[in-house]
């Protein structure tokens, strides 16, 4: 199998061809490895049922027993609990940053230190989110993991 990268500017979202005469079982096996990114979640907003690509939400939260999930510039109410979307998309990016919000890695722009040990999320769509200081070596674990570093 070959793998060809190709940078094109201006795109609006980034995207994955695969070309194939017959799937083999090193395909296969990249395939799998995708599937988990390229799930959908679902939810309401404004009474309306969506689906959302998991790859599109920026983080989760709970606030009054509801969970909400946050993309780019809306607000899904999901059925999902924080415990659960840990379980199911954990492998995927996704961690938890505090006892109400989970965060997708994927859309970290930048860390910050805070006040009493707190760290200052800042995101792509220039939301920034608190963790608490107990889910820092949690945190910490999963970013490393993701970028393909080992534990020290």
């Amino acid at each position: 199998m070959r793998f060809i990268k190709t940078r094109e500017e201006d795109l609006e979202e980034n995207y994955l061809e695969l070309h194939y005469d017959e799937i083999d079982e090193e395909t296969a096996a990249v395939l799998e490895r995708l599937r988990p990114a390229l799930k959908y979640i679902e939810g309401t907003t404004d009474g309306k049922r969506l689906t959302v690509p998991l790859a599109d939400m920026y983080y989760f939260e709970t606030v009054d027993r509801k969970t909400f999930g946050y993309t780019k510039n809306s607000c899904v109410e999901v059925k999902e609990t924080l415990q659960g979307i840990i379980d199911e998309y954990e492998k995927v990016g996704f961690v938890r940053i505090s006892k109400s919000a989970v965060v997708n890695l994927y859309k970290i722009k930048k860390l910050q230190g805070d006040l009493n040990m707190r760290t200052l999320i800042f995101l792509k769509n220039d939301e920034c989110l608190v963790m608490n200081r107990g889910y820092r070596a949690e945190f910490y674990a999963a970013l490393n993991k993701l970028q393909g570093r080992k534990k020290a």
